[in-house]
């Protein structure tokens, strides 16, 4: 779960959501997805290391350039995570271990 939240929260701002988006599909160069994007080079920067060190971007160098790309690895672990998710909502089970406060079951006055 902890790797999850990693990628949740990297995924959470506007910006690198978009990113992802862009790369889908693609690899692109930090001056590419600058031309994108209208930010400074070193916002584009910080929001392309959150999203590698939470493994949602992979990166490949090639002589001077780097190379970003959607890793479809950890994408493919939060669509499981959704899934499971998704499919165990369908179903409504109620469970209910409290003792409710207005019974005085099993209280020795």
């Amino acid at each position: 779960m902890k790797q999850m939240a990693q990628i949740f929260k990297a995924l959470s701002d506007e910006t690198r959501l978009e990113i992802v988006v862009t790369l889908a599909g693609r690899e692109m160069c930090v001056c590419d997805i600058l031309d994108v994007f209208k930010l400074s080079q070193p916002a584009i920067s910080h929001h392309l290391k959150v999203l590698k060190q939470a493994g949602v971007l992979v990166d490949n160098r090639d002589g001077k350039w780097i190379y970003y790309s959607v890793n479809p690895g950890v994408l493919e672990l939060v669509q499981g995570l959704l899934q499971e998710v998704i499919q165990k909502s369908g179903t409504k089970e109620r469970l209910h271990h409290c003792v409710d406060a207005n019974q005085d079951e099993g209280l020795i006055l």
